[in-house]
């Protein structure tokens, strides 16, 4: 019997549908009710102490925009939560789902294409989709949204030419190729103009960088293969990343489209396992580029 494929981080996919299925049926769709209270207390506790941390991001305020940020502050307040402090509906919704994870339900955090319309982040419970940030677009939505995931339309994104059309549509974010830093290339083959936050490198997401890893760095070359990085933007970008000391810059962008893709068949050939130590390694240098371009004021340049 073939396997199933090893999903990839936050990937908006059921494991072991039927088992997942029965185990919801028995324990989470009747204890609905409580689990939408068990949510939306989590979120309304959580409200005041996001939105004094991050009261605007790229110049909208919360929680617009924050949906990342919101999924991981519930995934934590969930994991150390004391039922012991719950009441009324929250305490059964608690319960129920402890019972469904003690009997081997999954519940992770997923993240993809919702409807077509922006990137969403979201929680999977067996066979439910949970939406503590439903109002992160429109802020007049509920903030916390479970339906059925078959229901819920959160896609896969495919490739770097997906999460260009999304982040086109989504964010009305300008994308070039990476032909600057062609060693990161591979991992992170994208350059982004997104309004109210500016320039970065894309994507920071463990999601796209095993997407890619997974397909021998194809959807990288993919985007890798356009035509070099208008010269104008190359040079003011090189100009800012070069003060920072830390990475080989192309001499140029037709120099830099033909040394990103010879990465993309270097590492695609070395094979080096994705693991942790190397994801460790990718996030501390798209964290340390997009600081330095937010440090030199590129970030809001236009």
């Amino acid at each position: 019997m073939r396997s199933a494929p090893i999903p990839l981080p936050n990937e908006p996919r059921v494991i072991d549908a039927p088992r997942q299925q029965a185990l919801t049926e028995r324990h989470l769709l009747p204890a609905a009710r409580p689990l939408m209270a068990l949510m939306q207390g989590i979120r309304s506790s959580l409200d005041p102490m996001l939105q004094a941390a991050q009261p605007f991001k790229w110049g909208k305020p919360y929680p617009l925009g924050q949906c990342l940020e919101i999924s991981q502050a519930a995934k934590r307040r969930l994991r150390e939560l004391n039922p012991a402090h719950l009441t009324g509906e929250a305490a059964q919704g608690h319960a129920a789902l402890a019972a469904f994870l003690a009997a081997g339900g999954h519940m992770h955090q997923v993240w993809g294409d919702l409807r077509g319309e922006y990137f969403q982040n979201a929680f999977l419970a067996g066979t439910l989709y949970i939406d503590v940030s439903n109002d992160t677009v429109v802020p007049t939505k509920p903030p916390v949204e479970i339906l059925p995931f078959a229901q819920a339309r959160l896609s896969p994104v495919a490739d770097f030419a997906h999460y260009t059309r999304l982040a086109n549509r989504y964010w009305q974010a300008q994308v070039v190729p990476n032909h600057l830093l062609p060693e990161l290339a591979p991992y992170y083959p994208l350059f982004a103009h997104i309004p109210g936050m500016g320039w970065c490198l894309e994507a920071d997401s463990g999601y796209m960088v095993a997407l890619t890893h997974s397909q021998g760095f194809a959807p990288s070359r993919a985007v890798l293969a356009a035509e070099p990085m208008d010269t104008t933007l190359f040079a003011a970008l090189a100009q800012v990343l070069g003060t920072g000391g830390h990475w080989q810059l192309a001499g140029n962008a037709t120099q830099g489209r033909e040394l990103a893709l010879q990465a993309c068949d270097a590492v695609a050939v070395g094979g080096q396992p994705l693991n942790a130590t190397l994801r460790a390694k990718l996030g501390q240098h798209i964290a340390a580029v997009n600081a330095h371009l937010v440090r030199t004021g590129m970030a809001k340049a236009g």
